[in-house]
């Protein structure tokens, strides 16, 4: 089974409001939010398809 890492993320008033109200309104935890706006990040800089390529 894979073992999963933690992270800390340190997030200003205003980001932590944000990322609650997006979590509120499509009903996921707060770390799905978080898990899902950092591979978007990825994929728009290219590093998903770099990591299957075996470029990374």
């Amino acid at each position: 089974m894979a073992r999963k890492t933690w992270i800390k993320v340190y997030l200003s008033k205003e980001q932590k409001r944000l990322v609650e109200k997006i979590a509120k309104s499509l009903g996921i935890p707060e770390s799905e939010v978080m898990r899902l706006a950092f591979m978007e990040y990825a994929k728009s800089l290219s590093l998903i398809t770099d990591k299957v390529h075996d470029r990374i």
